[in-house]
């Protein structure tokens, strides 16, 4: 396979090539008068892989240029997504060539993260990336709202032509400590205009006593359930500033539709516990959803900024099956109020894992705790300081790609 990154003018190839891939309509004459017009975006890269130089496209990915948050500091990041290959091809390499590139690419440009979402956490492994956060989605019945204490407040429902930086700054309240996630223009350009209406989703912001917006919710009706998770066909969401910004918005669910529907879903990140503060249980229902795939692109780059405990060393060996760079033993010397040292070393490691493990480690999606349960990490001296360095932290990504 030979692989490269695609030209405007073949943008319309790599959007035929999704279409048959995820059984999708393709209009042909109408993409390639688009192709006409069609120009480079620097929020977004596309690689293609040819049987030949200057064969026909057999698989693509578009590469989402993004910028992430990680303890305190902003990193590129590089979110995989539209991984597709023609039915003939598949098999014959084609994502693994592109990939390789892009990675490779990533590394040159000064990425230091990547992050997708799998349709088989087995296949893309191979790649380096490790299971990272989760999602809790919850389902409750409105009738089990009753008992919220009443928050006060105000809830208004935003209309096209409204006001939506609100949003962005809920998200920013919510997200601002949080690893892995984006850094956003706004919280979503789709809302904007006639899309909202027209695929009969509904914005409603809640605000609290003294006027200050708290709280939203993106939602629609699947079935008898007002949904507010985020998924591929319907990006909805649910985000508040605090308790009582969630408390005030699902008063004013419990009061506006209980006579329209069953229940409410939404998701938030993992380490989000919301046991104590909804009141009754007993019919609710929630379970976990893998929020990703991340890898280090960088290793020496996250070893630098991420944020450990107290002061220590440990020494880690990393290893990478796609970008020798990373193929390493890195010294990490820390201390509270001064920058990480690091050092490529050839002492020996106290402990050895690869990008992917220690993406999630040092972001927080994963602590020590589950260093057992990790059969491609191995401890060499169990003494190391490695709590002070692999702990829970928020880490969670809202964008979809």
């Amino acid at each position: 396979m030979f692989a490269r990154k695609l030209e405007p003018s073949e943008y319309w190839q790599a959007r035929r090539v999704m279409a048959v891939a995820f059984e999708g309509v393709f209009e042909q004459e109408k993409e390639l008068e688009k192709a006409k017009t069609d120009k480079y975006d620097p929020k977004e890269d596309l690689y293609g892989a040819f049987l030949t130089e200057d064969g026909p496209l057999a698989g693509s990915i578009v590469i989402n240029n993004k910028t992430s948050r990680f303890d305190g500091h902003t990193v590129k990041m590089g979110g995989v997504g539209g991984v597709a290959t023609l039915p003939a091809q598949r098999r014959g390499g084609a994502i693994r060539a592109c990939m390789e590139l892009a990675l490779r690419d990533m590394y040159d440009k000064g990425y230091a993260l990547s992050h997708l979402y799998p349709f088989s956490t087995a296949y893309y492994r191979q790649f380096g990336f490790a299971p990272a956060g989760q999602s809790l989605r919850w389902r409750v019945e409105l009738a089990d709202l009753k008992r919220l204490p009443n928050a006060g407040g105000t809830v208004e429902q935003l209309f096209p032509g409204d006001d939506l930086s609100p949003l962005l700054d809920i998200y920013n309240r919510r997200y601002g400590d949080t690893n892995f996630s984006c850094l956003r223009d706004s919280f979503d350009k789709d809302l904007e205009g006639d899309k909202l209406l027209t695929s009969k989703r509904w914005i409603f912001l809640w605000r609290c006593n003294s006027g200050e917006p708290r709280a939203f919710m993106v939602c629609s009706r699947v079935g008898n359930s007002l949904v507010c998770y985020p998924d591929f066909s319907l990006p909805n969401a649910l985000l508040f500033a605090d308790a009582t910004a969630l408390t005030g918005l699902l008063n004013f669910v419990y009061a506006s539709f209980l006579a329209n529907f069953d229940s409410i879903e939404f998701s938030v990140p993992a380490h989000l516990d919301l046991t104590a503060l909804l009141p009754e249980l007993t019919s609710t229902k929630y379970s976990p959803a893998l929020n990703g795939m991340a890898r280090a692109v960088n290793a020496e780059a996250l070893l630098k900024l991420c944020r450990c405990k107290g002061q220590g060393s440990l020494v880690i060996k990393v290893t990478d099956g796609i970008l020798p760079e990373n193929n390493d033993t890195f010294s990490l010397t820390f201390a509270q109020g001064a920058e990480n040292q690091v050092e490529r070393t050839g002492s020996d490691p106290d402990i050895t894992m690869d990008v992917g493990d220690l993406s999630v480690l040092l972001g927080g999606a994963r602590d020590t705790s589950s260093i057992e349960l990790s059969p491609g990490i191995a401890v060499s001296n169990p003494s190391a300081p490695l709590e002070q360095v692999f702990y829970r932290k928020p880490c969670h990504v809202l964008d979809l790609f």
